[in-house]
Order: C-alpha cells, then structure tokens, then sequence
C-alpha cells in the first residue's frame, strides 16, 4: 500500500486566533454602524454573509425570516473581500467556513497549529474530538488528541491519513474512494443518456467522473500553490451551489415526513 506523507506547504498567515481577530477589528472599524459589538453576533452575522448568494434575492413570504437584512450582509460581504484581498486570495466563504473556526478549537490545537507543527486542515481534524464528540471528559478529549498528534508527527503521515483517524475514532462511515465515485458517476451519466440523451444532466455527473479520476490520478505533490489558489475560487462557487441543492433536498425530505 502507496503510503501518502505530508506535504511542505509555506506558511499561512491567516491561520491564527490572533490574525483571525484582526480581520474581525478591521471588519467592525470598517462598517461601525453595521458590526455587532458581541463576538458571538457578529459570527452569527458572517455565517449569513458565508450563505448569502445560496440564497434567493428575494425573500420568501413563507419561513423564517432573515436575522439580519439583505442589504446589510451585502455591504458586510463587501467590505470583508476588500480586507482579504490586501494580504490574501481568500474568499469570504473560506474565511468564514475554515478561518472563523480557529476561535472554537481547543486551545492545544491551536497552538500546535500557530505554533507551525500541523497546518489548518489537521487542525480542523483533530478539533472534532472534542469530549462531547468523543462522549468522554475533557480531560481524556484533550489527551486523546495528543496522543493522536503525536502519532501524527511521529509517522509524517498526510492530512488525509489524520482524517481517517479521526473518522474511525468517531465512528463516522468511511467516505467513498475516488474510484467508487467515478464508478457511479459513470452509472448515472449512462442511466440517464439512455433516458434521454439530450438531458444535459448527464454532464454534471460527467465531472464528476473527471473529478474522480484526477483524485485517484493526481499526487498532491504535483500540486503547485499557483494550482491550488486558481482552484479554490472555482471550488468555493462550486460548494455554494452545493450547499443550495443539499438544502433544498433537505427541505424536500421534511416535507415527505410531515
């Protein structure tokens, strides 16, 4: 078996308590009448800036309404772009989906993460053990995922193998592989150009298939940084869109139970 070792990534100067914060105290100098004085309402507040364009323009009549207004979290969206393109090529969806959270982790993966020894993705990892993830104290939560960092580092094993750990500590089920997702891509391409084959459908799951060969194809070593920043614009805009059929599959499900 193809063991897969960490990469050498340079280092990320987002990726800390105090940078996060920072762009936080930039945001609220920037729009003084709009931010939320409380920490906690203003994350509340870039959570529906994150969804913002998974939304309709206009609001529906029916459901909750909106906490906060439409044209508030537009000049806020605004606003957070402009302060992140200054150092950075972060989009307000990764800065809000994978930065905002480093204020939540435990405060030894933090340091392990400011202090350079995982990057922000391990980090994310061993952040879900936590004592009510793991049903345990927080004590034996905390030495759980020091014995796990330790193990980590000692094998220089790869983002990916501290994620299977965590998942099998959890008692998640194993994602597919790249193989058997490019297998039933290729299934419902053929199901559904033989329905129909001018239903364009088929070429999503075309994609798909092209995603899952170049999982199982491409090493993360051939992966230059230049690669990753024209990528992840194109995947932030591809898991907002995402997030919009998953809500409203979700929406559909809760219907069929009422």
């Amino acid at each position: 078996m193809k063991i897969t070792r960490r990469r050498t990534r340079r280092p990320d100067p987002l990726a800390s308590a105090t940078a996060v914060n920072r762009v936080l105290d930039s945001l609220a100098a920037s729009l003084p009448d709009l931010i939320p004085r409380s920490r906690k309402e203003l994350r509340a507040m870039l959570e529906a800036v994150r969804h913002l364009y998974a939304r309709p323009t206009v609001d529906a009549k029916r459901g909750r309404p909106s906490r906060f207004p439409r044209e508030h979290l537009l000049k806020v969206d605004s606003a957070l772009r402009l302060i992140l393109s200054r150092e950075t090529s972060l989009s307000v969806r990764s800065f809000t989906g994978q930065y905002l959270p480093i204020l939540d982790f435990p405060r030894d993966v933090r340091e392990a993460l400011e202090g350079g020894r995982i990057n922000l993705f391990e980090a994310h990892q061993l952040a879900r053990l936590t004592a009510r993830h793991l049903n345990t104290s927080e004590t034996d939560a905390r030495a759980q995922r020091r014995r796990l960092l330790d193990s980590h580092l000692r094998a220089q094993e790869s983002g990916a193998g501290l994620r299977s750990r965590v998942r099998q500590l959890l008692g998640e089920v194993i994602e597919p592989t790249a193989t058997e997702t490019e297998v039933a891509a290729v299934m419902k391409a053929d199901e559904l150009l033989e329905v129909d084959p001018l239903d364009s459908t088929h070429l999503f799951y075309e994609e798909l298939r092209r995603i899952g060969r170049a999982l199982r194809e491409i090493e993360p070593e051939q992966l230059t940084e230049e690669d990753l920043e024209a990528l992840m614009p194109a995947l932030d805009e591809l898991s907002g869109v995402l997030y919009q059929i998953e809500q409203r599959r979700v929406q559909q499900l809760k219907k069929i139970k009422l």
